[in-house]
């Protein structure tokens, strides 16, 4: 009978263990099944809030603006008229702040006497309501203007800035010089424009005529 007894008790201890290891391995497989499932977690919130991030940087679109160019800038004179003839624009500058601008009509630069003079004037004589009579190789005109600032007169003739009313809205800027449908060398504007600047403008104020 102690024989047998002791055998029941090794037969005892060893189911212990056994069960004991089996508790052991479970509880331990748990821990691993749950830190890979955390890991794998994080990984595919890092990895999606990646890719959202990289789809939010590379889908964003960046809007560029050219900054515009102050045509006053380098002007000393407390009222100056600068007149470009490529750009087809009026800028009425005051030091260096643009008082007002407008797009002109220019000569025709093909005809000595009909192209827009290049160079530094000053205003020689205000009118308004007045005709502007002339003739060239072209033909003759006899156009009514309201505002008349004359800034030249030479062998071809007066030069100046005027309205000219006679035109569409959409021709100032867009006659090109060399266009037989510019003018006889005037600086035509449009009747707002003419308006403000013979209100701005003074006997001798500089007029700058830019190619």
């Amino acid at each position: 009978m102690r024989y047998t007894n002791k055998q029941s008790s090794k037969f005892k201890y060893a189911v212990l263990g056994l069960v004991i290891f089996i508790g052991l391995l479970l509880f331990f497989r748990s821990s691993i099944i749950n830190a890979f499932n955390s890991n794998s977690s994080n990984l595919k919130t890092s990895t999606l809030k990646k890719n959202n991030s990289n789809k939010t940087t590379t889908g964003k679109i960046v809007s560029v603006t050219k900054p515009a160019i102050n045509q006053c800038a380098s002007n000393q004179l407390a009222k100056l008229v600068l007149v470009s003839i490529s750009a087809r624009h009026l800028w009425a500058c005051s030091y260096q702040t643009i008082a007002y601008n407008s797009p002109v009509v220019t000569g025709m630069d093909y005809l000595a006497a009909d192209l827009t003079p290049v160079g530094t004037y000053h205003i020689e004589s205000m009118q308004t309501n007045l005709y502007l009579k002339g003739s060239d190789s072209t033909g003759s005109w006899d156009d009514y203007v309201h505002y008349w600032m004359q800034f030249l007169y030479n062998q071809y003739g007066a030069y100046g800035l005027h309205d000219a009313t006679w035109r569409p809205a959409n021709a100032f800027g867009n006659i090109s010089p060399n266009s037989s449908n510019a003018s006889h060398g005037c600086v035509e504007l449009p009747l707002a424009t003419a308006t403000w600047l013979y209100n701005w403008v003074q006997l001798g104020t500089t007029v700058q005529i830019e190619s």
